[in-house]
């Protein structure tokens, strides 16, 4: 078989060929570079986008694991964050020990991610106990410098009446509104280090462990944000309640990096808002104070293992004894719930 038929020398090197060939080469080659460019342009702006955002660290409440965390953490990677500056931890009791002692072992946990990261300052997401010992160590322990925002879900700031936990050291420390910890930790500002922190809280109407449900309020938080409704969650749905998950991401990126000395926002457009208001008013209906005992006794609350629970509601009302007292309302025929604001 013939070889194929190459062009003569004349013909591939003739004048007008060569300018088209090294006209079309030219070409090709500020394509292929300006292709490149945008490709490194793209993935770098795309990477300082994601860097831009302070690392997140994730925290359960008492009993908890990191694994309670891994919606929100997979929440906040699919809506932008980078996977590296995501964080799931808790401290080597799962908050159930001092809760002042947890928030020494958090304050290394923070050292440890702005030196892995490069940030100068993290986000805390905290749940439940875990809210507490997250604000003790901003106030006590130099978290103001190394913290730019504070996420509580569900705490118990102001206490409990599901109070029935306290075989745990730091159920004792939250378990009463009067606690050493909590007057000394509420003491002067609810929110330490404000404004250069800023400070969110999300509650829930059906939230009957950090009850009553507004205990989760912190004074002077930049967003005190209420779920209500007949979908809102409970205080184990929370911190994976999509509401929730789009409030708390709004409230992030509205106060990144705010000017220095200029204070934080209260208010704003970003942050999604409740939709339905809160309680403006008493509820209706009779008060009962009484011990747990007695509740169950007089047919306002049931046994169940040991605790009382409110008929109807089923909420806990702690330990199923003479010396835990519980203060219900009936809202309903055979229908209590606990209301800390009976007289």
């Amino acid at each position: 078989m013939p070889a194929n038929p190459q062009p003569s020398f004349a013909s591939e090197h003739s004048p007008n060929r060569r300018t088209r060939l090294l006209a079309a080469a030219s070409a090709a080659v500020v394509a292929v570079v300006t292709t490149v460019v945008a490709l490194t342009s793209y993935s770098a702006n795309a990477e300082t986008t994601a860097a831009t955002h302070d690392p997140v660290i994730m925290v359960p409440g008492m009993t908890g694991t990191p694994s309670n965390m891994d919606t929100m953490k997979s929440n906040l990677q699919s809506n932008g964050w980078a996977a590296n500056r995501l964080f799931t931890w808790t401290d080597s009791s799962s908050m159930t020990q001092d809760l002042a002692k947890a928030a020494q072992e958090l304050g290394t946990k923070v050292d440890q991610v702005r030196s892995q990261t490069g940030a100068s300052k993290v986000v805390l997401a905290t749940w439940s106990a875990s809210t507490l010992a997250a604000r003790y160590y901003i106030k006590n322990l130099g978290g103001a410098d190394k913290v730019s925002q504070y996420i509580g879900y569900a705490g118990p700031q102001h206490g409990t009446t599901n109070n029935g936990c306290q075989f745990y050291v730091s159920c004792q420390q939250f378990g009463s509104a009067n606690s050493p910890f909590l007057r000394e930790l509420n003491s002067g500002t609810e929110v330490p280090g404000h404004p250069q922190v800023a400070y969110m809280t999300i509650r829930s109407v059906k939230d009957t462990n950090a009850a009553p449900y507004d205990t989760a309020k912190l004074a002077g938080a930049d967003d005190n944000h209420l779920l209500s409704g007949p979908a809102a969650p409970t205080h184990f749905t929370i911190i994976k309640d999509a509401t929730a998950l789009a409030a708390m991401r709004a409230f992030i990126i509205a106060h990144e990096n705010p000017p220095t000395g200029t204070p934080t926002p209260t208010t704003g457009t970003a942050t999604p808002t409740s939709t339905t208001a809160p309680p403006t008013s008493t509820p209706a209906g009779q008060c009962f104070t009484s011990s747990n005992y007695s509740h169950v006794v007089a047919g306002r609350a049931h046994n169940s293992y040991g605790y009382a629970l409110a008929n109807g509601s089923n909420q806990n009302l702690g330990l199923n004894n003479l010396h835990v007292t519980t203060k219900l309302r009936q809202t309903a025929a055979n229908y209590y719930v606990i209301d800390s604001t009976c007289a």
